[in-house]
């Protein structure tokens, strides 16, 4: 018994020692091995994959994920429970894709992942309802899906400048707290005319999309106060300057 007993408390010890698979790669992660767990900020670069990922998930605290020059992001930054957010900044190397696993960050606000190569949104991330702001302008993405409506409180879409994106479905209107809406540059052709119900949406951005019509309800959005405009040719144009004129809506345009 006395002996079970032993073992049952130098077990844990001996892992404890052990919670490494190997050597440090290199000098970044032999630094990241001395980081207090209460650490709330980290970077990844390029070489995280090559690295030890134990060096990282004993950080368990961290908020801020900052992706520098790579192409992936790694599967288990799920295991962050605390992560409010991540963000790319790479110049050269651009990432591919989000994890489908992103949604099991439940307390994620802000996705910040511009100038990719991103094709696909994840089910899984129309799961963060805690999300406030996404950002994924100058990718390759396709398709919005209707799950977006779960996105309960986002404030702030920017989906610029993703010229395979063709249309936004209506369930973006079901976003009650969103306040700003850029789709400029994009393949888009039409937009929803139940924009007019969002109470608190204060400027869309449509420039150089393919807009030829703009729904005169939009122009009713209770606290809609801009609207970009440039690059259009809209049929409707003299009828959407007047009511913005009447309206003072700030209306960007190309005469």
């Amino acid at each position: 018994m006395k002996f079970l007993q032993y073992i049952t408390f130098i077990f844990p010890l001996l892992v404890s020692c052990q919670q490494y698979n190997k050597q440090p790669y290199d000098k970044y992660e032999k630094t990241l091995r001395m980081f207090p767990t209460s650490t709330t900020e980290i970077i990844f670069d390029s070489l995280w994959a090559r690295r030890d990922s134990l060096t990282y998930l004993r950080l368990e605290n961290v908020r801020n994920i900052y992706l520098s020059d790579t192409d992936s992001i790694p599967i288990w930054i799920s295991n962050f429970k605390h992560l409010k957010s991540i963000e790319s900044f790479s110049e050269k190397i651009k990432i591919n894709n989000i994890p489908e696993d992103i949604g099991k960050n439940g307390n994620l606000t802000h996705i910040e992942l511009p100038h990719n190569n991103i094709i696909n949104i994840p089910q899984s991330l129309y799961n963060l309802k805690k999300l406030e702001r996404l950002n994924l302008s100058d990718n390759n993405i396709e398709k919005i899906g209707t799950q977006i409506e779960n996105l309960k409180e986002i404030k702030i879409i920017l989906l610029s400048y993703n010229q395979n994106l063709l249309n936004i479905p209506n369930e973006i209107c079901n976003l009650s707290d969103l306040v700003s809406l850029s789709i400029n540059n994009t393949g888009i052709s039409n937009l929803p005319k139940c924009l007019k119900n969002m109470k608190n949406l204060e400027s869309i951005n449509i420039s150089s999309t393919n807009i030829s019509y703009l729904p005169i309800e939009v122009l009713n959005t209770p606290k809609l106060n801009e609207i970009n405009a440039k690059g259009l040719k809209l049929k409707n144009y003299e009828e959407v300057k007047a009511i913005c004129e009447k309206r003072n809506i700030t209306f960007y345009y190309n005469e």
